[in-house]
């Protein structure tokens, strides 16, 4: 198979993947001229189908998960995370104190999607207090810089509110694997699942079976 064929995209898969930045780009076009009408109509999905197929990208998996109740719990926490943090900020900025000392520390994530990676992203971008200076995809590390990183209890307590971060997240829209990531990490520190649904148990008791039969068969080969 040469270059070409290797790079060449599925018509209708890559049209059905890629509906939602069709739609975006449509709604777009539309804010730009200011009405709707047959012709902005027939132009706007022109322009975004002439931008998908000359600008493509590969499309992102997402976690085939979706929970609307643990979604609005993410919501109102970011909320909150938000005012926290604004009158943390605030707080720093009229305080009779010397300018806190920055810091730059690395928050490794349990989860290896794309898509969950970018939104824990964009949410510790979004809080007060923090911005994202580096993602490290193929190690799942974010590069946060923290305003008041002068001890390392308080480089800690970064780590901690980023980890709680991506714990919503995971709930609302993780995969089974990466909440059993995280489930994994917090019963070997001593703490309680994130999830214990029983369809999350079913799922991590196969997953550990299918586990020790890997662990088994590469023992065998060796």
């Amino acid at each position: 198979m040469n270059e070409k064929q290797q790079n060449r995209q599925p018509a209708g898969v890559s049209l059905l993947t890629q509906l939602p930045l069709l739609v975006a780009l449509i709604l777009l076009w539309h804010m730009l001229w200011g009405q709707f009408d047959l012709i902005s109509l027939v132009t706007g999905i022109a322009f975004s189908l002439l931008i998908v197929r000359f600008f493509y990208l590969p499309p992102v998996v997402l976690s085939g998960r979706f929970h609307l109740g643990w979604g609005i719990v993410l919501l109102l926490r970011f909320l909150w995370w938000l005012l926290e943090s604004s009158f943390q900020m605030a707080w720093l900025a009229v305080r009779p104190q010397p300018v806190p000392t920055a810091s730059i520390i690395a928050v490794k994530l349990r989860t290896h999607s794309d898509w969950l990676i970018t939104v824990a992203a964009e949410l510790n971008m979004l809080v007060p207090g923090s911005v994202v200076v580096e993602v490290d995809r193929l190690r799942g590390v974010l590069y946060l810089h923290i305003l008041d990183g002068a001890t390392d209890e308080k480089v800690l307590k970064a780590r901690r509110a980023s980890a709680k971060i991506e714990e919503a997240i995971m709930l609302a829209l993780g995969s089974r694997e990466d909440i059993w990531r995280i489930n994994k990490e917090r019963r070997s520190q001593g703490r309680r699942p994130l999830l214990a649904s029983r369809s999350q148990r079913r799922f991590e008791t196969r997953a550990e079976e299918i586990r020790r039969e890997l662990e088994q068969g590469w023992e065998a080969e060796l």
